[in-house]
């Protein structure tokens, strides 16, 4: 993906750029992200959090993912895209949803994660490796 990235919420509301290199690009599996997105899985990317400028509210929701630590969820509270994730784990990393970006036919996803949950209708790229669960980083 080129830099900068440049993206919004649905209605306009919340607007991000971020300027460093994405680390990772992927299709979330996790049943967290298939509730949170309304799908089979989410895609988003992973950058970090010292280039990115986001401007408007934010709403997140907290919640504890597999590994016990605690997943923060950022939407619109105008209306309600998901727009970013924050990893207690990683919390030097932000994760963006794909779908926000201006142009999102510059996701290039590289990896499938938590596959061990994915749904049978939802098809995976074969072409992409895939991980049970997240992969070492």
């Amino acid at each position: 993906m080129p830099t900068p990235i440049s993206g919004g919420c649905f209605c306009g509301a919340v607007r991000y750029t971020v300027t460093g290199e994405p680390s990772l690009a992927a299709h979330c599996h996790c049943r967290d992200c298939q509730k949170a997105h309304g799908g089979g899985h989410a895609s988003g990317f992973l950058a970090p959090k010292d280039s990115v400028n986001v401007t408007g509210e934010v709403k997140f929701f907290d919640s504890k993912g597999g590994s016990g630590n605690t997943v923060s969820r950022g939407f619109c509270p105008s209306c309600g895209s998901p727009l970013v994730t924050k990893l207690e784990i990683m919390p030097d990393m932000v994760i963006f949803s794909a779908g926000t970006m201006d142009d999102p036919s510059a996701f290039h996803p590289t990896m499938h994660i938590f596959t061990a949950n994915a749904l049978p209708w939802d098809h995976r790229d074969p072409t992409l490796t895939e991980f049970r669960g997240m992969p070492d980083m």
